[in-house]
C-alpha cells in the first residue's frame, strides 16, 4: 500500500447510496450508487456501510460491501466517532487518516471529523433531501440553485472537506485526497 492510498470509504447509507429519508423497509438505491461501489471495488478500495437498522435489505450491493455496522447500545450515536472508527477497524484500515466518510448529514460529517477521517458530503441525496428532493425536477433552475447552495452550505458548515451533488462525483474527490496525502 502506498503511504497516500485511500484504505477505505465508509458510507452513511441514508443520504449517499439511498435517499436521506427512504420510505420503504427495503431502501431504494439511488441510480449512481451501484456504479460508484463498482468503481471502488475495481480500484481495490474497501467499502463499508453505516446503517441505521440491522434489518436493512442490501441484496443488490452486498457483494460490493466489505463490512457494515449498525447503531448498537455500546456505541454512541453520531456525531460521536464510535461508528465510523469501529467500521474502519472492521475494514482492517491501518490509518484512519487514509479513510473517507461519505455522508449526507451534518452529524455524519461531524462524526467523520471526530474520527480523524476525510469527509465528503452529498448535497442532492443527503442534505437537499431534507428539503424535499422528491419535487426537485418541478423546481425552476434558480430555486434548484438556491436549495443546492443551502444544502452545500449545511455540509460545509459541518466541516466537510468536500461537498458533491451525489456519489457519481466521488472519484474526483478520492483522487484529490490521494494527491493531498502524497504532498504531506
Amino acid at each position: 500500500m502506498n503511504a497516500h492510498q485511500i484504505e477505505a470509504v465508509l458510507f452513511d447509507l441514508a443520504g449517499t447510496l439511498t435517499a436521506a429519508r427512504p420510505t420503504a423497509d427495503e431502501p431504494a438505491l439511488l441510480p449512481q450508487a451501484l456504479p460508484a461501489l463498482q468503481r471502488l471495488q475495481h480500484s481495490g478500495i474497501c467499502a463499508g456501510l453505516l446503517l441505521d437498522r440491522h434489518d436493512r435489505q442490501l441484496t443488490p450491493i452486498e457483494s460490493l460491501i466489505s463490512a457494515t455496522i449498525c447503531t448498537e447500545p455500546h456505541l454512541r450515536p453520531l456525531p460521536a466517532p464510535d461508528l465510523p472508527v469501529t467500521l474502519a477497524l472492521r475494514l482492517q484500515a491501518h490509518t484512519l487518516k487514509h479513510c473517507v466518510l461519505v455522508s449526507g448529514s451534518s452529524d455524519g460529517i461531524r462524526a467523520g471529523l471526530n474520527a480523524g477521517l476525510w469527509t465528503i458530503g452529498t448535497a442532492l441525496s443527503g442534505a437537499l433531501d431534507q428539503h424535499g428532493n422528491a419535487h426537485w425536477s418541478a423546481l425552476g433552475s434558480e430555486e434548484q440553485d438556491r436549495i443546492r447552495l443551502q444544502a452545500t452550505m449545511t455540509l460545509m458548515n459541518a466541516g466537510a472537506h468536500y461537498v458533491i451533488d451525489n456519489v457519481s462525483e466521488l472519484d474526483s474527490c478520492l483522487r484529490d485526497i490521494e494527491l493531498r496525502q502524497a504532498k504531506v
